[in-house]
């Protein structure tokens, strides 16, 4: 197949969020012009300069140095939001980290209090992004994050706690009601009974806490451990159906082919769970080139693009935090475990209707073009005179318009096909592209 500039449009916005024309993939043969995007990629580890973990110091602080400290790693968990945005802003860092951004909503753990657990399993998600499931399995069963979200402290010999043996198999794995009973839960909680993190944060199974007696799991008897059960889980070709499925609805469209659904799960299970070799079939698939625009960006991917575009620096941290917000989306703080439900569900009224001027408020000074919610455009004003809100940037047209020289503006912000809004929207120039930007057709990817 020979990609046409509109399918290489289509493969960066899904892949690495958005590309300008300059930086499209040069090759036009599919296979390699996905190829060179996965050669092309970098990774960066999540860190910040933090305080080395002190246990026994901290075992020390009185009630109001605990709480002064809780205060600070709220402040830092924030920063660390701000920094993996303008991660994944960074050149040939997109593919890595829309992976990570996709495995933060499958693994979706609650970090916002600690900076340090944020680090860590933030930074599991982008080592095995494209690496293999089983290590990433393995890597956010064993977290403190994954550990204290899903107390799995409190799973102990003689009391087991089922919260992490449950999800793991309906939402990590398996699916709902997919080849496991309730009884299988409970046995599954006992063989990770003890599972538990030293002071340090690595995980250990404390022996005194850990059931060993038999237990019977997947219709098997023996005295299994939390290992175990990942292994047996893995050898399930239902789990590796359940992750083509989701990355099907995150990268194809929300409506399942059970086809294309079946094929992914094939490339992955057959690979002995080998996540780039699965992404590849799917970026190399024809029927992912017939998918344009049938997918709702996510508030993150909407402001990523949008940054990626006009290359925009973001640099007031406390209102990106607001903006994440005011859209449904703000990193590390999944709704529940379960993670954002995502699809259509991403936009009510009133995130809408921002959505539709948010590319106005950041391109254009504050500027609402066309009359659609003076409610909202009040309550804007308000937050922005309280200093609530600082969202609007100078952008630099004479390098938009280098790197977009010999692009049709509408093939490169619109993904779906609208015939009448291209016929609408046809001239290059800066009206346009914020017009462009306040439809709800540049809602789609």
């Amino acid at each position: 197949m020979k990609l046409t500039t509109r399918d290489k449009y289509h493969l960066h916005s899904r892949a690495e969020f958005f590309s300008n024309h300059q930086g499209l993939v040069k090759q036009d043969d599919l296979d390699k012009a996905v190829d060179a995007i996965f050669k092309a990629q970098n990774s960066t580890d999540l860190n910040m300069d933090l305080p080395k973990w002190n246990p026994d110091k901290n075992k020390k602080l009185s009630q109001k140095q605990k709480q002064e400290l809780r205060k600070t790693w709220r402040k830092q968990v924030q920063e660390l939001n701000y920094k993996w945005f303008q991660q994944m802003l960074c050149e040939n860092h997109g593919l890595v980290e829309k992976m990570t951004l996709f495995w933060h909503g499958h693994f979706a753990c609650n970090t916002k209090n600690n900076p340090y657990t944020t680090i860590e399993l933030n930074n599991i998600l982008r080592t095995n992004a494209l690496g293999n499931f089983r290590d990433l399995l393995y890597g956010v069963s064993k977290s403190s994050a994954m550990i204290a979200y899903l107390h799995l402290r409190q799973n102990k010999k003689g009391k087991p706690n089922e919260d992490f043996a449950r999800e793991l198999c309906e939402l990590f794995t398996l699916g709902r009601d997919v080849d496991y009973t309730e009884k299988d839960v409970t046995e599954i909680a006992r063989a990770f009974t003890g599972w538990t993190t030293d002071a340090y944060g690595k995980h250990v199974v404390n022996p005194r806490q850990h059931d060993s007696g038999e237990k019977l799991i997947f219709g098997k008897s023996g005295n299994f451990s939390g290992e175990d059960v990942l292994e047996m889980i893995l050898a399930n070709p239902n789990c590796a159906k359940l992750i083509a499925q989701k990355v099907y609805r995150y990268f194809v469209a929300e409506k399942l082919n059970e086809q294309h659904v079946n094929e992914l799960s094939n490339a992955l299970f057959s690979s002995n769970y080998d996540i780039t070799v699965m992404m590849k079939y799917l970026f190399k698939a024809e029927w992912f080139y017939q998918a344009q625009g049938k997918i709702v960006k996510s508030p993150i991917e909407f402001l990523v693009g949008i940054g990626k575009a006009f290359d925009l620096k973001f640099p007031d941290q406390k209102s990106h935090k607001r903006i994440q917000k005011y859209l449904g989306q703000v990193l590390f703080e999944p709704p529940n475990v379960a993670g954002w439900p995502g699809g259509r569900k991403w936009i009510d009224a009133s995130r809408f209707a921002l959505r539709l001027r948010l590319g106005s408020l950041v391109l254009n000074k504050g500027y609402i073009m066309d009359e659609l919610s003076p409610e909202l455009d009040a309550q804007i004003s308000k937050k922005t005179k309280r200093k609530d809100l600082k969202f609007f940037e100078e952008v630099d047209w004479d390098a938009f318009w280098k790197r977009n020289k010999e692009a049709s503006i509408f093939d490169l912000l619109i993904r779906n096909e609208n015939p009448n809004l291209k016929s609408t929207y046809n001239s290059n120039d800066t009206k346009t592209i914020i017009r462009l930007l306040s439809t709800p057709d540049f809602q789609l990817t």
